[in-house]
């Protein structure tokens, strides 16, 4: 019976010494983070240079009438693209239709007038010269043909004022773009050079303002400087991380620094002919720089920013990673260039940064480039 009852003990002991190792076996697998790992490799690489930027219109203008009058026709609507010469809008004209016909009946007689004048000064000239009147009354006549011809031509200035307030009772788009949401409505009594009917914005090309500070613009002019491709071209990176179908070029740059910012404006024009780029639409301008031989590339995405430091999970032969402090050297696309902490063959964590920490061992699924480039 003893011994029976020394077995029992033996064999309970026995199962709870292989369920606490199962236990603690299950433990140390469950704290094997899940993450994706990226492989460093190097490569000649271009450096590019990143800045951020809003797209404005090349022209933005207040469409204002050149006469006075309510309006009594609206042919388009704010957020519609027009062309150059459209109708906008139509002033009540009825008022311009009556100076008008007054000027021009004022120049008729005026015009009557002076014919008159002239047919009397040959009449004169005739009898001057067979001395049958003074020679006073034909000067007198000649100075009032004269007076006449004067009179008329101020009359007609003053029909060519009136129709030309005619037809600026319909107003025209300067040129093509877009209409903001500012037009008036129809019925409203707008001022002449006072009133804005609607603003208009071109959309091809657009101009994509932007600023850098002063290290960023003395290497920027010092790799123009030593760029043997003649390009200069800069591209644009929009917001959802496409990068933009046309090339575009500077076209202007301050001539000093901003005071309050302390950083240069530049404008670079890019062609719109889809229509896709807005104005106050952020994107991106990047500029290409020198070659770095053999840089060493990772995702920028696997990058860990703790005030001005930056770190990135490296995974050793065991599983376990640890933060490496590392020094950046520019970017290119979707990649940053690491100039220290880094060697190529590393792997470091691009998937997770939120759920490992120094010290923690990983379970890493390594993808290949084309895996990190499509994952969002």
């Amino acid at each position: 019976m003893k011994f029976r009852y020394s077995s029992m003990l033996a064999a309970l002991v026995l199962s709870a010494v292989m369920v606490a190792g199962c236990g603690k076996e299950a433990a140390q697998q469950s704290t094997n983070v899940a993450v994706n790992a990226y492989k460093v490799n190097a490569s000649d690489t271009a450096i590019k240079q990143s800045f951020s930027g809003t797209i404005k219109a090349e022209n933005s203008v207040a469409v204002h009438a050149r006469v006075s009058g309510y309006v009594v026709e609206k042919y388009v609507q704010g957020g519609e693209q027009v062309i150059a010469g459209q109708p906008l809008y139509r002033i009540d004209s009825r008022q311009y239709e009556a100076n008008l016909a007054n000027a021009e009946a004022t120049a008729a007689s005026s015009r009557a007038n002076l014919q008159n004048a002239q047919v009397d000064l040959k009449r004169y000239q005739i009898l001057s010269e067979q001395d049958a009147i003074a020679r006073q009354t034909y000067d007198t006549q000649a100075s009032t043909v004269q007076q006449n011809a004067a009179t008329l031509e101020a009359y007609e200035a003053a029909v060519k004022i009136a129709q030309d307030n005619l037809s600026d009772t319909i107003i025209y788009a300067p040129y093509s773009g877009t209409l903001e949401m500012d037009d008036i409505d129809l019925g409203t009594y707008v001022t002449a050079g006072s009133t804005t009917l609607v603003t208009i914005d071109s959309i091809d090309p657009v101009i994509v303002e932007f600023s850098m500070t002063e290290p960023e613009y003395l290497q920027f002019m010092t790799e123009r400087a030593t760029d043997s491709t003649g390009n200069g071209g800069v591209q644009l990176q929009l917001a959802d991380g496409s990068t933009y179908a046309y090339e575009g070029s500077i076209v202007q740059a301050a001539k000093s620094l901003d005071s309050g910012t302390g950083k240069l404006i530049l404008k670079a024009s890019f062609a719109n002919p889809d229509h896709l780029l807005l104005p106050n639409m952020f994107a991106t301008v990047t500029t290409s720089g020198a070659t770095v031989k053999n840089a060493i590339l990772v995702p920028s995405k696997a990058i860990l920013q703790v005030m001005d430091k930056n770190f990135i999970y490296v995974i050793g032969a065991d599983g376990k990673v640890t933060q490496t402090a590392v020094e950046l050297a520019g970017t290119t696309g979707g990649y940053t260039i690491i100039k220290s902490g880094l060697k190529a063959g590393d792997e470091i964590v691009v998937d997770g940064l939120t759920k490992v920490k120094n010290g923690v061992t990983v379970k890493a699924t390594l993808l290949t480039k084309e895996q990190v480039e499509s994952s969002k």
